[in-house]
């Protein structure tokens, strides 16, 4: 996330991985499996460039080459396929309701996921101020980026916490960021109590935060909501108001999306 004013930006596309991606349509669009040299010509690259591009794709299980040298689309597509239909479902679920609390609160609100130690943002409404926080949809942050992580820490289990502090330690982001363990461990116990989770410009300075868990109808926690402005906006006390309009929200989407009790701490969906 990042500070902003008003304005449009130009966006830059990778070589390599625009040619991934050219790649991988022209592996779809074929009705058998195709080689490097067919693949090069219909494309225009360099036969070595698009052997280095095919095995890469490989390593990720996102194509598979068969015993003739030809290639076909690989069962790691599948996976991320089944990923974006939760995902379409979540943000079908949530939006107009996200939409609806940023414009109550005059302030950006994202929708997230987790994954693997990761939130991804995966959509938001930007607050209607010319100075304003965003992030682009589809950024990544460190479970230990403050209110976002907390929440789909607060569902896993003390074990699950203990491993991934260990294996990736919290990181340091300002003075005020919580880097022991135990003191995380006391800020997860107060998420799960009260049902959702602060950020004192714990992330960024002079950036408050709060976010609510979204619950399935298993009682996982499948996203969060995440409302973040500017502290001299959201006093420690606004802070807590905020927190409970963002919980109520996110518990109207969780009911939606079959939940019985809110918030449940079942697990990270």
């Amino acid at each position: 996330m990042k500070a902003s004013k008003n304005g449009n930006s130009t966006g830059v596309l990778v070589p390599a991985v625009d040619r991934a991606a050219l790649i991988l349509r022209a592996i779809a669009s074929s009705k058998t499996p195709i080689g490097v040299s067919e693949l090069s010509r219909q494309l225009g690259l360099n036969k070595s460039t698009t052997h280095d591009i095919l095995n890469t794709l490989c390593h990720h299980h996102l194509l598979e080459r068969d015993s003739t040298k030809t290639y076909r689309l690989g069962y790691g597509l599948v996976e991320l396929g089944h990923h974006v239909g939760e995902h379409m479902d979540l943000r079908a679920a949530s939006h107009s309701r996200l939409v609806q609390l940023a414009h109550a609160v005059e302030e950006t609100v994202f929708l997230g996921t987790y994954h693997e130690g990761y939130v991804t943002i995966i959509d938001k409404e930007e607050a209607p101020h010319d100075v304003k926080i965003t992030s682009p949809l589809g950024r990544r942050l460190h479970y230990s980026a403050a209110a976002y992580g907390k929440v789909f820490l607060a569902a896993m289990s003390d074990s699950q916490v203990n491993q991934l502090m260990s294996d990736d330690p919290l990181h340091s982001y300002t003075p005020k960021s919580i880097t022991k363990p135990n003191a995380f461990r006391a800020a997860l116990r107060q998420v799960r109590a009260q049902g959702y989770a602060l950020d004192d410009e714990e992330y960024l300075a002079g950036v408050r935060a709060a976010a609510a868990p979204i619950n399935d109808a298993h009682g996982n926690v499948v996203g969060a909501l995440c409302v973040v402005g500017f502290s001299t906006r959201l006093s420690v006390e606004r802070l807590e108001r905020v927190a409970k309009q963002t919980r109520d929200v996110a518990q109207e989407i969780s009911c939606e999306l079959g939940a019985t009790e809110y918030p449940m701490w079942n697990g990270v969906g």
